[in-house]
């Protein structure tokens, strides 16, 4: 007797598109790539991390450079 278990994807696709650009959240200027996925009515935030080919940070993000997120998203 088998059970039919559903699929689950465990890597689902999070972000349509990646632009790389630095973080000014203080005085460091570390790479950060910033995930954009397209939901219609134009592109929305989906998360930031460290961009590994930058010379300052190899792919290293703080906090605060992570949290900056909340700075484009809350009211």
């Amino acid at each position: 007797m088998s059970l039919d278990q559903p699929q689950i994807d465990l890597s689902p696709k999070v972000s349509d598109e990646i632009r790389k650009t630095t973080c000014y959240m203080c005085a460091c200027r570390c790479g950060i790539r910033v995930h954009l996925r397209d939901v219609g009515n134009g592109p929305e935030l989906r998360y930031i991390d460290g961009n590994p080919e930058h010379p300052l940070n190899q792919g290293v993000i703080c906090a605060k450079g992570a949290s900056g997120i909340m700075k484009q998203v809350s009211p």
